[in-house]
């Protein structure tokens, strides 16, 4: 446990253990050394009840924490039409299978760019946007615990000689 921790848990029982004593000993009148006693025996109690309730707080909270080196990072491409050939950069900690498609407007794959395993780095998906009519486009990193999308615009100049 943290000092930090363990001194904030000990600060709050010795202040519950004071205001046991100042409640037997000038409230009710009561200044016996069984009196004194007691007061100190609830106040190890509550550094118990605090530092148990502590842990299992800080055990729910932790279940929900997500392990970084599990899963892939996908970046986002530029705020751009894309046209041509285009590099989707992503990063994974782990040796793993990745599966990168191209999606349609409605969700439906139209090419899977590759499905393949990669070992921990960073990589770069080449992908020619030629293949495509212009539009609104989904790109999407596929591994064994995550499914990564991100959209796209690709236009193609029609100016072009």
């Amino acid at each position: 446990m943290k000092k930090r921790t363990l001194l904030t848990l000990v600060g709050l029982s010795l202040l519950i253990t004071l205001l046991i004593l100042f409640r037997v000993n000038f409230v009710k009148g009561v200044r016996s050394w069984e009196s004194k006693v007691l007061a100190i025996m609830i106040g190890l109690a509550a550094i118990a009840m605090l530092y148990i309730a502590y842990k299992s707080v800080i055990r729910r909270f932790s279940k929900g924490v997500l392990k970084k080196e599990e899963y892939a990072l996908l970046f986002d491409l530029e705020n751009k039409a894309q046209n041509g050939e285009i590099e989707f950069y992503f990063t994974i900690e782990q040796n793993k299978k990745v599966v990168f498609s191209i999606l349609n407007d409605k969700m439906e794959t139209i090419k899977v760019v590759l499905d393949k395993e990669f070992s921990s780095g960073g990589h770069i998906v080449r992908f020619d946007a030629k293949e495509l009519n212009s539009g609104t486009y989904f790109y999407c990193l596929e591994t064994n615990n995550q499914k990564t999308m991100k959209k796209m615009l690709v236009q193609h100049d029609n100016l072009a000689v």
